[in-house]
């Protein structure tokens, strides 16, 4: 099996691998607060206060492309 694959496509796949990492990150971040504020704690999760929320999601839809 040979993947002809040069450096750009690598590249390209590991910032795409990584950009979906933080994604996920953010939104289980993002969950993980709405959930404490409707008193379901997950204990690997930190508490965050409202502030946090508002900056979580502003990092989310950045991440989405900042388009309303």
């Amino acid at each position: 099996m040979n993947a002809n694959l040069n450096v750009g496509q690598i590249i390209s796949q590991v910032t795409s691998i990584i950009t979906t990492i933080v994604g996920i990150a953010l939104l289980v971040l993002i969950a993980g607060t709405v959930a404490a504020k409707f008193g379901v704690r997950a204990s690997f999760l930190p508490q965050t206060g409202e502030q946090a929320l508002a900056w979580l999601c502003g990092a989310w839809w950045l991440y989405r492309g900042g388009k309303l």
